[in-house]
């Protein structure tokens, strides 16, 4: 392979790129930047701000090493898993700049979510409008075609300086004149900076540097940055010494997701294997020199896998949080997975769900892992090893370090007032959020509208009181009208007694009647949430 040039022209990068001159290896993170960053990055070419270095390698050819392609159309969550490069060709591997690269060659060749990159050809610089100087967008060809100015950039990128001004009088010769010269101007500068001028500077790797001491190189290069995690190195550690772990991650994490119900990724994987496998919480690449975590991954990775989903079962089934929303901690569940993951067949024994659920939604009401996570989850995993009774929860031990950690009594029931969410989902019996995308997101919702218990001067303690509240979907609360429904449905609604105060406060809205009515629904509310949690 020819040694590249030390400054290229961005456009003969993405070119290169589009050929399959240009790889990413296995230890590199999935593309994570949105559309919003991308279109900055390509505001800050058009202004020409620094946009920094990029570090590639080109190994040699004999070198068996697990690659994986740029995307090309990309979808939201899109993950590629790597694969080993077969064919002998040389390729430079880029350990430092994927994402900035795989915007720019998304930007000229590709799609992301369906949607092409365009310029707005008649840009304003004097006018920013969101942060961006010269406009760029992610739009469907039919979403840009209702404005002409909106151009492809491999459609910009292709023209001449000559030919610019012939180009704007024939497509917008009815302009005025001053927008014709910012058109003009415009094209100008987009041709000089991702096609004439050398923009990307490459810095490159030794090619005969062993694939061990590249992977210090990328440690080290994105370890003082932003754009990895610990977990992510830990996690390219892993995938260097064991590539299959790479499909089987990245595929356990979507399985975990369901349908966007979660959002688990690759970092609470990596930490619950971390304290499964008695490695300690703490993130750390030095752990895996020793390659003992690694050994234990491989060999008990299918338990830990079956412990995860047998977690998620529990979850969804007997804590009743169906949705990412009700998930306060992820961290919480870690303690669940580890001792689930000691039974057989790794399935939860019976007459355990009842101290889960307790330890899970008290976790939760006492924000136990706001801080210190790792000496707690620590410690937790030393006191479910080191339990006599494999197939009990050590709630007797957990709890009272709970309360020690937090000076809260951990059956403390009170402590649910601080997450009105967690309590109304325990009393309406799991509620689930459909993802927003489609329109839809879930509301908490006054049961007495508001805007007649102001009118009717009502306390503000007793207006949000969790009594008066519950959970409906957006458009059901958009449409309900602001007038006191007899008939309305809620937690409580068919006790009789809670009925007759509610009907009473229908009939005269004043703060003593409405007041009886938020005490009695709050007394029903706690008698349902401490028998869901066993106190």
């Amino acid at each position: 392979m020819p040694k590249i040039k030390e400054m290229q022209r961005i456009f003969d990068v993405v070119k290169s790129i589009r050929n399959d001159e240009f790889r990413l290896p296995s230890i590199q993170r999935s593309f994570v930047w949105e559309p919003e960053r991308i279109c900055k990055l390509m505001d800050s070419v058009m202004n020409d701000y620094p946009i920094g270095s990029f570090l590639i390698w080109a190994p040699p050819s004999t070198m068996k090493i697990r690659t994986r392609k740029f995307i090309q159309e990309y979808k939201t969550g899109m993950r590629l898993i790597s694969e080993e490069d077969t064919t002998q060709t040389s390729r430079y591997l880029v350990l430092d700049g994927q994402q900035r690269l795989q915007s720019m060659y998304m930007g000229f060749f590709g799609k992301y979510d369906g949607n092409c990159l365009h310029f707005k050809l008649d840009s304003n610089p004097g006018e920013e409008e969101n942060d961006l100087r010269y406009q760029f967008r992610f739009m469907s060809a039919d979403e840009a075609s209702k404005d002409p100015h909106w151009a492809r950039m491999e459609e910009v990128v292709k023209l001449n300086i000559e030919d610019i001004p012939d180009f704007a009088q024939t497509k917008f010769g009815t302009d005025p004149e001053e927008s014709k010269r910012q058109i003009q101007k415009n094209l100008a500068r987009f041709i000089q900076v991702f096609n004439l001028s050398d923009k990307i500077p490459f810095q490159e790797v030794k090619d005969d540097m062993p694939y061990n001491d590249v992977l210090e190189v990328f440690v080290r290069v994105n370890s003082g940055g932003i754009v990895l995690t610990k977990s992510d190195l830990v996690f390219s550690t892993v995938v260097l010494k064991m590539p299959e772990m790479e499909g089987k991650f990245v595929q356990l994490v979507d399985q975990l997701n369901g349908s966007g119900e979660f959002d688990f990724d690759i970092d609470f994987l990596s930490k619950a294997s971390f304290v499964l496998f008695d490695k300690g919480a703490k993130y750390g690449v030095e752990k895996l020199e020793d390659d003992e975590y690694t050994s234990r991954l491989k060999d008990g990775f299918d338990e830990f896998e079956r412990a995860l989903i047998s977690t998620m079962e529990f979850l969804k089934t007997d804590a009743k949080i169906l949705s990412k929303r009700f998930l306060k901690s992820e961290l919480a569940l870690i303690p669940i997975v580890d001792f689930i993951m000691n039974q057989p067949s790794q399935q939860l024994p019976e007459g355990q769900t009842t101290f889960l659920r307790q330890y899970l939604y008290m976790s939760f009401f006492m924000r136990f892992y706001s801080y210190g996570p790792d000496a707690k989850l620590d410690l937790i995993h030393k006191y479910i090893k080191e339990s006599t009774k494999l197939n009990a929860f050590p709630i007797e031990q957990i709890g009272p370090y709970m309360e020690s950690r937090t000076n809260v009594p951990f059956d403390f029931v009170e402590l649910m007032l601080l997450d009105l969410d967690l309590i109304l989902n325990i009393i309406q019996g799991g509620v689930s959020e459909i993802p927003k995308k489609r329109g839809w997101s879930l509301e908490r919702d006054h049961i007495v509208p508001r805007s007649l218990l102001d009118a009717a001067k009502i306390p503000e303690e007793l207006i949000d009181a969790v009594g008066n509240l519950r959970l409906i979907n957006k458009t059901r609360n958009i449409l309900k009208s602001d007038i006191l429904d007899k008939g309305a449905e809620f937690f409580g609604s068919g006790d009789a007694e809670l009925k007759e105060v509610y009907l009473k406060a229908c009939e005269q809205l004043s703060t003593e009647n409405f007041k009886g009515f938020v005490e009695k629904r709050e007394n029903l509310i706690f008698t349902k949430a401490k028998t869901f949690l066993g106190f």
